[in-house]
């Protein structure tokens, strides 16, 4: 029986006529089998099948189930190696010449790509080095070295089956298809017919060729392609191979029916047009549009705009798809986003066993069981549900370990073993890792399925959908640990110890969410719209770089030494082709997709504000139409809080606007009667959003504290302690030049005493070095002062008002002692604490000091600036101590002026070393504290009354948001 072929471009009529052959067989009592690219076209043709009665006269399969039956026809009963067993092999192989860098993933799986070609061409390990030798001395001995590991790498990997009795997959299909051209008649006379492919591998042209020529079964091979058109110029090749074969070769020609009728000018003309010179450009209408974000939320959220005015409109949600070359990268915002926005979407894409709550707790527990574990792996293993009955324990400890710097897992595991209980199971899986790898492996199933059923246990109930993944992580994981364990008993050497294993879990994947299916817009890439039809096509991400993609270099052989190969034994690994045409082709199959409605997408820039680059295709497109279509493309402004899209917004979605104002009355109210910290206001006054993400929404800090606030509380607390033991020693705490050696002697004994209390950095190596520089900043400041020669006494130190008993009992050193809260009228009530309070000689005047890491604004712009602190504790000095404050300074403790910057009441009576300029008026001084207590009563007015606005000019220390994604505030 011949193979007929049927070729035409993407719309015309391929499907017609394998569907009317499936047909004429079925009428005849004939089973045919259907074979398609991917499982939800073969869903969509079952269905087809069924609503036409045919369902049970024929099969619809992927390739995959083909060679099934062509494996079950020939007999072949060897067992098959699985992906996980192989790359096993490979990886042990690999490492046979003593190179580990052989066996990483990305290494393995590039050699298993070859290792399976080399199979489908039938190419033994003796004709690889016959092969490898004639290229070696063509070139005159100068052949790769990689290329010998592979040839030693090909005939070890063979061995190594044989030994274990196994072999592959592509094997085992070449032994079937060996099998049927032997004896045809097991094959019988089931027709085949391939439909939505475009271009074919080595193996299916191999099955094509045997059941079609040497079996002689009646094969239909449908082939989207046509002469002399760029958009095919990427599957010539394949068309040539088959052409010869075809004892019957029919050509469609384009039809224009298949797009609807307000459409069929515009998307015709582009499905007949794309990449062809010299072509006219006609009106697009409504049947193509561009969107382009200002980011990459900002671009899908303009697409779910349009999908859901679609799906207002009526249109049924399996009749829209969403393509992206690259769905997984997107996933996660993407599906943001449309849930965001009501739109039921299916999207299959794989996850990292490692990724899934199960998986990460394995792995985090088998790298616990090795030496080079991190805290990381511990609290993945703590934190997997039902673990711990208390799950607020495992971020007490990470808060701790961070702290502390405890890195490792041994250091986390004893911080916890101290606090808690002994983990008998990590010291369970370090024993049998100890043993050997099928002990290993044993104990890891166990690990595995305790942690999936732990959160389950005794319930008996039905896994919800997102739970689901949990279950496929089990699945896989078992698969992989059965495997192994089945290795590692027919060959001992391909055992595995706890790195390997980890290596090996890393590399699964599970397959998450669901397929194409009625009710739902599919989101896929735009290759597995090849063998249907949509009304609407939304083909997003096009970025230079992504669609089209770049050529990807051949990790083992590049592409010359492939061609080397080639020329000297007649060897060919590869099909080569032009990287460049393969993306034309795809994005030729998706564009004569859709019926209705093509919409092509891009961002401008990434969501941090990178320039990026829109796709050349996009303007491929645009070139066929009129000018007015770049015209009336939509925008969206990165970080845009509107509505995308036509229509009022569903009534599902929720907004995206700025925060506030606050509405809930008993936040206002606890507000209204909050006792403020002057950083708290001034925080409030530069912007409320920053306020409330830092001071009301602030969880306790898991890492240590930043090395500048560090340096800063060591400092404070330093200093204190060189001025107090300045006075028991001396009797005053004033610094003079005659005191200056025992001040320094009492800092450094400060400084020591502290540092277990304030480390100024999380890592041990570096302290040493942070401490020399603080103790060198404060040196220096103590000498500064001693040069200055105060004649005011330091009486007052780390002065607290304000603070209830229990913040006493935390830190009474810094907090005694202690006075009432200052009360600064309209319900403001201030606490504080402040950094030195010095009394002139007659024990009346009052200076205040606030010690800073840098200068700090003149005093002229203070409230300007929002730096009101040291103002309000002039304030509390007067009203709370009955002194009379006469000047406020800022105080730096590092930088090259150390002089202190503030103000300084000329009438005070108090005379000292002042910047030029901040000696003023007594009425000036009073009006500055005035102007910055009206502006804390108006800080804390607005927080009482929810006014809770983004301020994105003052909230960052040089102008901008901080927090862009919370706050959604445009400037």
């Amino acid at each position: 029986m011949p193979i007929t072929l049927i070729t035409g471009p993407a719309n015309a009529g391929k499907a017609r006529e394998v569907m009317s052959a499936v047909r004429r067989h079925v009428a005849h009592g004939v089973q045919p089998l259907l074979v398609v690219p991917t499982r939800a076209d073969a869903e969509h043709y079952r269905r087809e099948l069924a609503r036409e009665g045919v369902v049970l006269g024929a099969r619809v399969e992927r390739f995959e189930g083909l060679i099934g039956e062509t494996v079950r026809r020939a007999g072949v009963g060897e067992a098959v190696l699985g992906r996980v067993a192989r790359e096993r092999v490979l990886a042990r192989v690999a490492t046979g010449a003593g190179d580990g860098a052989r066996s990483t993933p990305g290494f393995v799986r590039a050699l298993a790509r070859i290792v399976g070609e080399l199979e489908v061409r039938r190419v033994t390990p003796a004709r690889l080095q016959a092969a490898l030798r004639a290229w070696e001395t063509a070139d005159g001995g100068r052949a790769a070295a990689r290329a010998q590991e592979l040839g030693r790498c090909f005939g070890e990997y063979r061995r190594v089956l044989k030994r274990i009795g196994r072999t592959d997959h592509e094997r085992r299909a070449i032994q079937a298809l060996d099998g049927l051209r032997r004896e045809p008649a097991l094959w019988g006379a089931t027709p085949v017919l391939m439909y939505g492919f475009d271009d074919f591998d080595g193996l299916q042209l191999d099955a094509i060729e045997t059941l079609g020529v040497v079996v002689g079964a009646p094969v239909t091979v449908s082939l989207t392609y046509e002469p002399g058109r760029t958009a095919f110029a990427g599957r010539a090749g394949t068309f040539q191979t088959l052409a010869p074969l075809a004892v019957e070769h029919r050509r469609l020609q384009a039809r224009a029916e298949y797009y609807a009728p307000r459409a069929r000018v515009a998307l015709h003309h582009l499905e007949r047009s794309l990449f062809e010179p010299g072509a006219v450009r006609v009106d697009a209408g409504g049947a193509v549009r561009l969107l382009e974000g200002g980011g990459e939320r900002a671009e899908l959220e303009l697409v779910a705009g349009e999908v859901r005015a679609l799906l207002d409109r009526g249109i049924k949600p399996e009749e829209i798809a969403v393509a992206h070359r690259s769905p997984n990268a997107v996933a996660e915002l993407l599906g943001e986003v449309f849930g965001a926005r009501g739109i039921p979407y299916a999207l299959q894409r794989r996850v990292p066993f490692a990724n899934t709550a199960t998986g990460g707790a394995l792995l985090g527990a088998l790298r616990c069981a090795s030496d080079d574990g991190e805290a990381g792996d511990l609290l993945a293993w703590l934190r997997a549900p039902g673990l711990l009955e208390h799950p607020e324990l495992a971020d007490r400890l990470e808060a701790r370990a961070r702290r502390e710097g405890a890195s490792s897992a041994a250091q986390a595991r004893a911080i916890w073993e101290a606090e808690h209980w002994s983990l008998e199971v990590l010291e369970h899986m370090r024993e049998a890792a100890a043993r050997d790898g099928a002990a290993l492996i044993e104990r890891a199933t166990r690990e595995l399925e305790w942690l999936f059923a732990a959160p389950r246990r005794g319930g008996a109930a039905i896994l919800e959908s997102d739970e689901l993944d949990e279950a496929r992580a089990l699945a896989a994981g078992r698969r992989a640990l059965g495997v192994l364990s089945k290795l590692a008993h027919a060959a001992p050497e391909l055992g595995v110890d706890a790195a390997e294993l980890v290596r090996v879990l890393e590399g699964l994947e599970i397959v998450s969410g669901e397929r194409a299916a009625p009710g739902k817009v599919a989101v896929v890439d735009p290759l597995a719209l090849r063998a249907r039809r949509v009304r609407a096509l939304f083909l997003c991400g096009l970025q230079e770089g992504v669609f089209p993609a770049g050529a990807r270099a051949e990790p083992l052989l590049a592409e010359e030494e492939r061609r080397r190969l080639a020329e000297t034994s007649g060897l060919r690994l590869g099909r080569g082709g032009d990287a460049l045409a393969a993306e034309r082709y795809a994005l030729y199959a998706a564009v004569s997709r859709p019926e209705e409605l093509l919409v092509l997408s891009w961002h401008a820039a990434s969501d941090d504000g990178a320039s990026e680059a829109r796709s050349l295709f996009v303007d491929d497109v645009a070139d066929l139409f009129e000018e007015g279509l770049e015209a009336r493309r939509a925008r969206r402004p990165l970080g845009a809080v509107d509505w995308p899209g036509p229509g009022d917004r569903p009534s599902g979605a929720r907004p995206r606007g700025p925060l506030g104002p606050l509405r809930d009355q008993q936040l206002r109210d606890e507000l209204g009667g909050h006792t403020w910290s002057a950083s708290s206001l001034e925080v409030w006054a530069s912007c409320p959003v920053k306020w409330f993400v830092q001071r009301m929404l602030r969880a306790e800090d898991l890492d240590p504290d930043p090395e500048p606030l560090a340096r800063g509380g060591l400092a404070h607390a330093a200093l204190r302690d060189t001025l107090e033991g300045l006075r028991e020693r001396v009797g005053s705490a004033r610094l003079t030049p005659a005191r200056l050696g025992l001040a320094s002697e009492l800092l450094r004994e400060a400084l020591g005493r502290r540092a277990r209390e304030f480390p100024l950095s999380a890592a041990a190596e570096r302290q040493p070095g942070l401490r020399r520089r603080l103790e060198a900043d404060l040196e220096r400041y103590l000498e500064h002062a001693a040069e200055c020669e105060s004649p005011l006494e330091p009486r007052y130190l780390e002065l607290g008002f304000g603070f209830d008993e229990e913040e006493k009992d935390e830190a009474p050193a810094l907090l005694a002692p202690s006075l009432s809260a200052l009360d600064l009228g309209a319900g403001l009530r201030l606490r504080g604490r402040i950094d030195r309070v010095d009394v002139g000689p007659g024990g009346r005047e009052a200076v205040v000091y606030d010690y800073k890491g840098r200068n700090v604004s003149p005093a002229a712009k203070w409230v300007e600036q929002g730096n009101m602190q040291v103002a309000l504790y002039m304030r509390a000095v007067e009203e709370l101590l009955g002194l009379e404050a006469v000047g406020g300074f800022y105080q730096p403790l590092s930088g090259v002026d150390l002089r202190a910057r503030g103000v300084l009441d000329g009438a005070g009576g108090v005379e000292i070393e002042c910047v030029r300029g901040e000696v003023r008026e007594h009425a000036e001084v009073r009006a500055l504290l005035e102007e910055a207590v009206a502006a804390a009563r108006e800080a804390a007015g607005q927080a009482g009354r929810g006014e809770l606005q983004g301020r994105p000019r003052t909230c960052a220390y040089r102008g901008g948001c901080m927090y862009p994604t919370i706050c959604r505030c445009e400037l």
